[in-house]
């Protein structure tokens, strides 16, 4: 019996995968707080030089910005810019006695120091930043984009290790494992007292974050049935932009990073209450032979959808499994069964290549929208707000149309905005037409992360989508590297996001469609998915609606619906 007919008989999306899915709101909306976090815990403000104590002039008699202004003006070389305005200097300061202060005297331009004494800061919109505590500024203001490069790293990690233990110990103890270490790293973060902590820290949380996460979107996929998973996936993403812009709201309030930071690292310990309901995968419990569990979980999903599990359904899937029994015993599978097999591995490289295409030119973009021309709050606000029309078009046309030509279509538009945007001069124009290109590949992302689910077979899911993850992580480091390019050549890096997008789009012809169609459970499975389908454009529907299968499809991918058994062929190029 195969178990998308177990999901068939007991409901694909009942009651019981509805609460569920609410469940794990919980637990989504934190994650997000961390990813855009360092927008506001990192914020560049204004600062200059502190004097020494001994020559601070004495401005009683004034407000304390014509203090700081008049300060400044004794202290701090200036420049004028284009519009006539003083431009005060970061990193230097006037040489200056004591018998100097308070006189209004020419300096020479070269009579400058260093700041030897400290730096002040504008705190008009913040009160206080990882930049101020721990000074990173003027020689080390690279620092906090190493911190942002340290976060990918943690993904990184997380994506390498989570998924091999999400298939080794299951879904449910890596999903616990991980809320315990992430609300521990990210309370912690509050309290360092220097960046070698702080930059600790947030590997920590990344890595731990990532694996619960992870957990989240692979349960989703296996717990309800073929035609629910888009919508389930993307209403998790919607979730997940949701998130963006609540973080906007508590950054607006907090204005000190460690007050923000402590209030985005809470909302973890309401994950806790999602530990009792979070159950184990009934797909991963079958494929490892542990039938009575899986039975009883089967049961109980039954019992509150209002409909009852197939009859002697134990005995079934034990005599479903009693050639696996003869065979020799299993070798723990690893990351190299994704490339073991040609099949295999040609949808393995090609998945490798779009998540770090799609990962590089989110960020490139998600990284270069100053344009905007709005205060950091709003923007964000506006940066998650716009990704829930992305992920909703997403999910209608990839229901619509099928996985595979909307992926490509995603990629290329997105491609071909990126190098549009480089004959755009400066200005709404310009921000417009890479807001359609973030737009595409946004809806990218959602869509990538639903069909890798839908492509790796269930021995190897959660490797699969780790590896995949780990790739779009490398992209992540890289891309602050992409875009200082910019400084030998301008459009440089968009001509690299844009290129890049298209050629990945041109890959994933390459790749089976997946719509309709069952999951592959063991390797040799994911080897037969798709063999004799490639370059298939679309599959055609019957008058029901339903996905027919192709004839070259093997008989155990059979899609769901089997009313008219005369397929119509798919149209080849």
């Amino acid at each position: 019996m195969q178990y998308e007919d177990i999901l068939n008989h007991i409901g694909p999306f009942g009651k019981y995968q509805k609460l569920l899915v609410c469940a794990l709101f919980l637990v989504i909306i934190p994650p997000p707080f961390h990813f855009i976090g360092q927008v506001f815990l990192a914020a560049n403000t204004d600062h200059w030089c502190a004097v020494p104590a001994s020559q601070v002039i004495n401005c009683s008699q004034l407000q304390l910005a014509e203090c700081q202004e008049e300060q400044k003006s004794y202290s701090i070389p200036y420049e004028i810019d284009d519009d006539g305005n003083k431009v005060y200097s970061s990193c230097e300061r006037y040489v200056m006695n004591d018998e100097d202060v308070g006189r209004n005297m020419s300096f020479n331009s070269t009579d400058v120091i260093s700041c030897d004494a400290g730096w002040e800061f504008d705190h008009s919109r913040y009160k206080s930043t990882i930049n101020e505590d721990f000074s990173l500024v003027c020689d080390r203001k690279d620092l906090p984009a190493y911190a942002q490069s340290v976060w990918f790293a943690g993904l990184l990690v997380g994506s390498l290790v989570w998924g091999s233990v999400g298939d080794w110990i299951g879904r449910r103890k890596t999903f616990i494992l991980n809320v315990i270490l992430v609300t521990i790293s990210s309370t912690v973060t509050s309290f360092v007292p220097n960046f070698t902590a702080y930059a600790a820290m947030r590997f920590f949380t990344a890595a731990c974050a990532y694996g619960g996460s992870l957990m989240l979107y692979v349960l989703a996929s296996e717990i309800v049935g073929p035609k629910n998973r888009v919508g389930t996936t993307t209403v998790l993403f919607l979730v997940f932009a949701v998130g963006y812009m609540i973080l906007s709201l508590l950054a607006f309030l907090l204005r000190e990073w460690r007050h923000l930071q402590l209030a985005i690292s809470l909302p973890f310990v309401l994950t806790f209450l999602v530990i009792i309901v979070f159950p184990e995968s009934p797909r991963w419990l079958i494929t490892k032979g542990r039938y009575k569990e899986a039975t009883k979980i089967i049961e109980k999903i039954a019992q509150v959808n209002g409909t009852e599990a197939p009859e002697d359904l134990l005995n079934k899937l034990s005599e479903d499994s009693k050639e696996d029994k003869k065979q020799p015993s299993r070798i723990p599978v690893t990351q190299l069964d994704l490339i073991r097999t040609p099949n295999l591995r040609k949808k393995t490289l090609i998945l490798w290549v779009d998540w770090f295409v799609v990962n590089m030119v989110y960020y490139g973009l998600s990284l270069s929208t100053s344009a905007l021309g709005v205060d950091d709050y709003l923007a964000a606000f506006v940066s998650g707000a716009i990704e829930i029309p992305s992920y909703l078009f997403c999910w209608y046309v990839m229901n619509r149309f099928g996985r595979r030509i909307t992926l490509v279509a995603f990629y290329i538009f997105g491609g071909v905005f990126c190098l549009i945007t480089i004959f755009i001069p400066l200005g709404a124009a310009r921000a417009a037409v890479a807001m359609f290109g973030k737009f595409a590949i946004t809806a990218a992302f959602g869509h990538i992360y639903i069909y890798s689910l839908e492509i790796y077979p269930t021995s190897i899911r959660s490797i699969g989508i780790g590896t995949s993850s780990m790739m779009a992580r490398v992209s992540g480091i890289l891309c602050p590297i992409i875009l200082n390019l910019g400084k030998y050549w301008k459009p440089l890096p968009l001509c690299v996001f844009g290129g890049s997008a298209i050629i990945a789009g041109v890959l994933s012809l390459m790749l089976p469609e997946t719509m309709g169609y069952s999951l592959p459970d063991t390797i040799q499975d994911g080897e037969n998915f798709g063999k004799g389908r490639s370059f298939q454009l679309c599959i055609k529907g019957n008058d029901d609606g339903e996905n027919e299968s192709p004839t070259q499809a093997p008989i155990n991918y059979l899609p769901l619906s089997t009313k008219d058994q005369t397929p119509k062929q798919p149209v080849d190029v």
